[in-house]
């Protein structure tokens, strides 16, 4: 499953629960083990509602209660009302007309699996960078697009996670680490229509990105350009934001240079 086959409507598309339900009626795309492909908007609402059946509680309560209330995370999801003066909106792409010609030469119409995957083929069609622009969005914290944080909070999240901070313990243990860095599927992505490397939940970031990263490294990149990750063998977290849309989507092309500029300060320093 990538989608709904008729879209979700706005107020669907903000709440993770109405999101999971559609989908658990909906026959898969391909058969179970033969493909893959990047579940843009749905993903969130899958592992929440797992959340929500083993424990009667939503994924966001659970966050905010043992994850960033305690660490202090600059990581919201669902951002409160009292929060919402520090939020920036998010801009659209500008691209160059060559950038352009380049997107138009490669149109997707509403019945692909991509444009399923990213809610395009609904009758109000999402727009990816009006996403986190709704208050409503932001407000309940949808898993898969409606979290707001800063750079820094992006990266201590993953440090609180993988390396423990101001001397504390880390949340996971080093082999669950482990399990989430090892790589469940790579090749031919039938939604991104390219080649593309998953560990377990994450992207394989040293397998997808960025090379010079240790080998199990695990993070996401963000559609508008952001990039976050932790690197289990350097001890290293990134987080990376920006608040225009760069091409072509996925993280901004900068990350290549500072990924390196910081792996190699990390390096040096360790």
């Amino acid at each position: 499953v990538v989608g709904a086959d008729d879209g979700f409507s706005p107020e669907e598309i903000a709440d993770d629960r109405a999101i999971a339900a559609r989908l658990a009626a909906q026959r898969p795309f391909w058969r179970p083990g033969t493909a893959f492909g990047y579940h843009a908007l749905g993903v969130g609402a899958l592992a929440g509602e797992v959340v929500f059946r083993a424990t009667g509680r939503t994924l966001q309560e659970l966050y905010e209660e043992r994850v960033r209330a305690p660490h202090g995370l600059d990581f919201h999801l669902g951002l409160p009302e009292e929060l919402e003066g520090r939020f920036r909106s998010v801009l659209p792409m500008d691209p160059t007309p060559e950038q352009q010609a380049l997107l138009a030469s490669l149109p997707t119409g509403p019945h692909t699996l991509g444009a399923i995957a990213f809610n395009r083929n609904a009758a109000e069609p999402t727009v990816l960078e009006a996403l986190p622009n709704s208050r409503l969005v932001r407000a309940k914290g949808q898993a898969s697009a409606g979290g707001v944080a800063s750079a820094r909070g992006l990266a201590r999240m993953y440090a609180a996670a993988v390396t423990g901070i101001e001397g504390g313990e880390p949340l996971l243990k080093a082999d669950t680490v482990a399990a989430f860095g090892q790589i469940q599927s790579a090749g031919h992505d039938l939604v991104a229509r390219a080649h593309k490397v998953f560990a377990v939940g994450f992207q394989a970031t040293s397998e997808a990105w960025y090379p010079c990263l240790g080998a199990g490294s695990i993070g996401h990149s963000g559609a508008g350009g952001s990039q976050a990750f932790a690197d289990p063998r350097s001890g290293l977290t990134y987080g990376y934001t920006r608040r225009r849309f760069a091409f072509p989507g996925g993280p901004a092309p900068e990350n290549e240079r500072l990924v390196r500029a910081v792996h190699d300060a990390a390096l040096a320093v360790g």
